[in-house]
């Protein structure tokens, strides 16, 4: 699970972390392939589609036993607008706020 979440906000180093890095034409998309250079991760290649204007549309995550966490992505927005009041923190009834000590 961290691969594809580290990818996304752009943790990843391609060059530092993967090997035989593949790009290949779909359509107007490309899919990149890689395998990571550290064998002791839980994984054992990563798969991304991304289209002509650069947004991921795809990340695949293949473990060693094969299993597969597999990310579709659409409608991107960077930036959006958002309302202040979603970032305002309240109290539920009958919960008390402890402050931490600094």
């Amino acid at each position: 699970m961290r691969v594809p979440l580290a990818f996304l906000l752009g943790k990843l180093n391609f060059e530092k972390e993967f090997r035989n890095v593949k790009a290949a034409p779909e359509g107007s998309d490309q899919r990149i392939t890689a395998e990571p250079k550290n064998d002791n991760l839980p994984y054992s290649s990563v798969e991304f589609v991304v289209g002509p204007d650069r947004h991921i549309k795809m990340v695949k995550v293949i473990g060693f036993d094969r299993s597969t966490v597999e990310f579709h992505f659409d409608q991107e927005k960077v930036d959006p607008p958002l309302d202040d009041k979603l970032f305002k923190f309240q109290v539920p009834p009958g919960a008390t706020l402890v402050e931490a000590a600094q």
